[in-house]
């Protein structure tokens, strides 16, 4: 929890001093903006480890398919990046490229999705054919 209140605190101070810098224009705050984004990624993935462990051991024991589980977190990363990429680019102003990620990043989603839900179509051709 201290990293996450050291993280917190290094963020609201990012907060202040990009404030104070807008008087100079937009590039600086922007530029803090993305260096503290990329930092507070750095921080999320120290948090995410023990609950990747966590999600493997629930796969060992239920016997899911690693390229399900691959699949699953690759789609979690792509939603958190994309939010943070979105808001970034609407704090620069840029609120249309900012949607335009989003939608690229639904487009990627649905593409990583294909072989989970062609093994699904695959199941339930199967049920249905037994029934």
């Amino acid at each position: 929890m201290e990293r996450y209140f050291t993280v917190l605190g290094g963020v609201l101070i990012a907060v202040i001093l990009s404030l104070s810098l807008k008087k100079q224009g937009k590039e600086f705050p922007l530029l803090i903006t993305l260096v503290v984004c990329v930092m507070v990624m750095v921080a999320f993935s120290a948090f995410l480890d023990p609950v990747i462990d966590f999600v493997y051991l629930l796969k060992n024991i239920s016997g899911i398919k690693s390229e399900y589980l691959s699949v699953m977190l690759k789609i979690v990363g792509i939603a958190l990046l994309s939010e943070i990429a979105a808001m970034v680019c609407q704090d620069a102003g840029e609120s249309a490229l900012g949607k335009t990620v989003g939608v690229l990043s639904t487009g990627v989603i649905l593409w990583l999705s294909l072989p989970l839900m062609n093994d699904l179509l695959e199941l339930v051709q199967k049920i249905v054919g037994e029934a």
